[in-house]
């Protein structure tokens, strides 16, 4: 099912250990996958399509907000249709959260990302 073309921001939780690493590795692939879309038919704009907040650090831990635009998420989905349907989950956003947990799995990041509770709401 292709999601409404009037997905909201996603806001996503971004949790980890080793926050330097990891964050650089979600900013490299989110950018890598939005010049891909700049060089096809699902063109964007160059402009903020994903935040991620600073981190706020307890126990080892960094604790970040991570927002990411709804056309974006949009054109994402028209190109890893297949991918993101795969995915665990029953709603949408479920599959896209696993989704795009896997690309970062893949590229050696523990991080772990989940939906906010803002998003739930």
């Amino acid at each position: 099912m292709i999601p409404r073309s009037d997905i909201g921001t996603f806001i996503l939780d971004f949790q980890s250990t080793n926050f330097a690493a990891d964050s650089k590795i979600l900013l490299d692939v989110l950018h890598a996958h939005q010049m891909s879309l700049n060089n096809s038919k699902h063109e964007l704009k160059i402009q903020e399509l994903f935040v991620l907040d600073p981190p706020v650090l307890s126990a080892g831990w960094a604790f970040a907000k991570l927002f990411i635009a709804g056309q974006f998420i949009e054109k994402l989905y028209m190109r890893y249709f297949e991918e993101i349907e795969k995915s665990k989950g029953k709603k949408f956003e479920d599959r896209f959260v696993s989704w795009l947990s896997g690309e970062l799995y893949g590229k050696n990041c523990l991080a772990i990302i989940k939906i906010a509770q803002e998003m739930r709401i």
